[in-house]
């Protein structure tokens, strides 16, 4: 049992000694494609429904139609350039790319609706929710519901690799550290989260990307059922704040119990199981646009974008 446990933390004695500064984008990748793959996918569909639920951003996601005509496209596309992000690091040209592919698309989004009627735009504010919310979500929802929670050394390391994503899409006033990103994150969420219409729209052709991840490590066999059980989880998965923004109903206490439950049990079951030696995602990837998991960086984000050069 001694040998079983030394060889399942390897891992995280390997991540505790790294030099953190040099390395931070190697240790979340660790984190994200071995350590807790399923967990970071989940949580990672959690974190950008948060991102899109203040009313601002949902209106503008609305108007765009993108999400909402594209969902597949767009949900498989941010993914990749998320993961191009992580796995590459801001060391490698085409990790640095991924970042500036991200900033292009969110503002050639604004410039493809301005119009006489209103003015759009994301100020650095919004852009920085977003930022903490892919970082802050994911870190949560691993220290509660993962097989071990995050030591110092992969916050502080998320928390490095983000700032320097941001500053690669030219944002400012980045906070100082893990602490002061998070504060600054629940703060916004405070400030800014509320109920509204284009919300609601959003959240009904989102769900099912929280659904997919959490039942697609199934057996295929099982995956019917486990859409089913995961459908039926999603309230108790939302965090309040998210509920009020997206008009779904508070969740039952046997329900809450019943999910927290079992998302423990699936933690106790993961820490006896020997640790992963391959990343759950592999180089290259195949994706529905790119069976072949080769592509450009330029060839990702709305048509509107695509084949412009990431500068």
């Amino acid at each position: 049992m001694a040998m079983d446990r030394n060889a399942r933390y390897a891992r995280l004695r390997e991540i505790q000694g790294m030099d953190v500064k040099e390395e931070y984008s190697r240790i979340w990748w660790l984190d994200m494609g071995y350590e807790f793959p399923w967990d970071f996918s989940v949580a990672g569909a959690l974190a950008f429904c948060n991102s899109v639920a203040p009313p601002q951003m949902a209106a503008l996601l609305v108007r765009t139609g993108e999400l909402t005509q594209n969902t597949q496209r767009r949900m498989e596309h941010f993914a990749l350039i998320s993961l191009e992000m992580v796995r590459r690091g801001f060391k490698d040209e085409r990790g640095r790319a991924a970042a500036r592919q991200m900033n292009r698309i969110h503002k050639n989004a604004v410039r493809h609706i301005s119009d006489d009627k209103k003015q759009w735009s994301i100020s650095n504010e919004e852009y920085l929710f977003v930022l903490a919310t892919s970082m802050l979500i994911q870190i949560r929802w691993v220290d509660r519901y993962g097989w071990r929670p995050l030591s110092d050394q992969e916050r502080t390391a998320a928390y490095l690799h983000m700032r320097e994503q941001g500053e690669l899409m030219g944002l400012k006033d980045i906070p100082g550290s893990f602490e002061e990103f998070a504060r600054f994150h629940d703060d916004y969420v405070e400030r800014h989260f509320a109920y509204s219409p284009e919300a609601v729209t959003l959240w009904q052709v989102l769900r099912n990307t929280v659904i997919e991840p959490m039942a697609g490590w199934l057996p295929k066999r099982l995956q019917p059922l486990g859409r089913k059980a995961a459908a039926a989880a999603l309230p108790a998965l939302l965090t309040p704040h998210m509920r009020k923004a997206f008009g779904v109903p508070e969740p039952s206490r046997p329900l809450r119990l019943a999910v927290d439950t079992a998302l423990r049990l699936r933690a106790a079951y993961v820490r006896r199981q020997p640790p992963r030696v391959e990343a759950a995602y592999p180089d290259p990837l195949p994706t529905p646009s790119f069976p072949t998991g080769e592509f450009k960086i330029e060839e990702l984000g709305p048509e509107h974008t695509v084949g412009r050069t990431a500068r």
